[in-house]
């Protein structure tokens, strides 16, 4: 008896531990930019909010359509905009990231094929905690990013 009070005991503390301090990620807003004719690489934004208690991180991404997927981030050097692979990328307890041209944002290289708007794409995101979430992102054109946005 004592043995499975101890079991029964131990189930309730992982419960717990899991249930209160745990990230819970939510994907709002997500979109592809439809690339210029040429360039076989695009990009992808969306705001990730994190509406648990603890820190997550996006460290990966994955689509069918293009041969490789990268984090980056804009930064300004010497009046240069250049990207910068990232790593992982946080996103912290009860807040949010905006992953946008200018700033955090998901690189598309490679692309199997030629996409347009009224598209969607299909891209798994993958956290450090919260593991693979797979969002289908509308292909949009630059001109619109901005009123995708606020819709």
């Amino acid at each position: 008896m004592l043995n499975i009070m101890r079991k029964l005991l131990t189930l309730i503390v992982v419960f717990v531990a899991l249930s209160f301090g745990a990230p819970k990620i939510v994907v709002k807003h997500p979109w592809v930019m439809e690339p210029p004719p040429g360039p076989n690489t695009t990009m992808m934004g969306m705001i990730i909010v994190n509406e648990g208690d603890e820190p997550d991180y996006l460290i990966g991404a994955k689509t069918d359509i293009a041969q490789r997927v990268e984090l980056h981030k804009t930064v300004i050097e010497n009046d240069v905009a250049k990207m910068v692979p990232q790593e992982r990328i946080e996103i912290p307890p009860k807040g949010k990231v905006e992953f946008k041209h200018h700033g955090y944002h998901v690189m598309i290289i490679g692309l199997k094929k030629r996409i347009k708007e009224g598209d969607k794409v299909k891209v798994e995101l993958i956290f450090e905690k919260s593991g693979k979430i797979t969002v289908e992102a509308p292909v949009v054109k630059k001109h619109r990013m901005k009123h995708h946005m606020h819709h």
